[in-house]
C-alpha cells in the first residue's frame, strides 16, 4: 500500500484522538517506516490507545470514513479507514486501510514514551503524529518474532539494532528470556543480531526447546500491551 495512504489514515486517527485528549502512539511496521526505514512496506497501522474500547467505538461510530470490524476482545478494536470517503470514487479495497487499536485504561505516567514525527499525507496534509520510541518498537517487534514466523518482523529487529544499537543495549538487559528463546527458535538469524546487544541466546532457546512453534501463537488478552512493556489490568 502506498505510504501516503497510510500516512493519511494515521493523521486522520491521530487528529480524532488528540481532539478527545486520548493518549496514543503508533508502533509496528508502519511506525518503523516512519522513523526512516525503507527495507519493506506496510499494509496496516498498529496503535496503542489509552482508552476503553467502548470510548473508541463511541467516538468513531458516527464517522463515515471509519468502518468497524466486529471483534469480541476488550483489549482490541479494528477499523477500516476509508480514504475514498473524501471523494465520489466507488469503494474499493485499495482505498481501505486496516487500523488495529490495542486499547485499555493506562496510567499516563507509565504510557510508553513517543516522539512527534512529521507525516505527509495526500488528503490529510502534513502534521505530527506520536511514534513510539525505539525501545518500545524493539520490544514490540521481538515479541512479534516470538509469536509468529513473519520474515519482516525479524528484518525490523535487525534494522532497529543496526540503527539504535547503543541505546537498545540498556533495554536488552531486561528482556524476557522466554520471548528471546521463542524469537530465536522461529527466526534463527536473530541469534547474531541479538548478540550485537550482548544478549546470549543459548540458555533462552534451551528453555523453550519443547515449545511448539509450527503455527503462530493464538493471541491472548493484553499480549501485545505486555510485549510493548506495558502492564494492563
Amino acid at each position: 500500500m502506498h505510504q501516503t495512504t497510510l500516512n493519511d489514515a494515521a493523521l486522520a486517527l491521530s487528529r480524532v484522538l488528540t481532539f478527545h485528549r486520548i493518549h496514543h502512539t503508533f508502533f509496528g511496521g508502519f511506525a518503523i517506516l516512519a522513523t526512516g526505514a525503507d527495507h519493506r512496506e506496510s499494509k496496516d497501522l498498529d496503535v496503542l490507545v489509552s482508552a476503553p474500547k467502548s470510548t473508541i467505538t463511541h467516538i468513531l461510530s458516527d464517522r463515515r470514513d471509519w468502518l468497524e470490524i466486529p471483534h469480541s476482545r476488550e483489549d482490541y478494536v479494528a477499523y477500516f479507514w476509508n480514504s475514498s470517503s473524501f471523494s465520489t470514487s466507488p469503494l474499493e479495497p485499495k482505498h481501505m486501510v486496516l487500523v488495529e487499536m490495542f486499547v485499555g485504561q493506562h496510567d499516563k505516567a507509565h504510557f510508553p514514551e513517543s516522539r512527534n514525527t512529521v507525516l505527509k499525507g495526500c488528503k490529510m496534509g502534513t502534521s505530527y503524529v506520536p511514534i513510539a520510541n525505539e525501545d518500545v518498537l524493539f520490544r514490540g517487534k521481538l515479541n512479534a518474532c516470538a509469536s509468529r514466523g513473519k520474515r519482516s518482523d525479524a528484518q525490523d529487529v535487525d534494522y532497529l539494532v543496526a540503527t539504535y544499537g547503543e541505546r537498545l543495549k540498556v533495554v536488552a538487559k531486561s528482556l524476557d528470556k522466554r520471548t528471546v528463546g521463542l524469537a530465536v527458535r522461529r527466526h534463527p538469524e536473530l541469534r547474531k543480531v541479538l548478540a550485537e546487544l550482548g544478549v546470549g541466546t543459548r540458555g533462552a532457546v534451551w528453555g523453550v526447546r519443547k515449545a511448539k512453534i509450527e503455527a503462530p501463537a493464538v493471541p491472548q488478552m493484553w499480549d501485545v500491551h505486555r510485549g510493548l512493556g506495558l502492564e494492563c489490568v
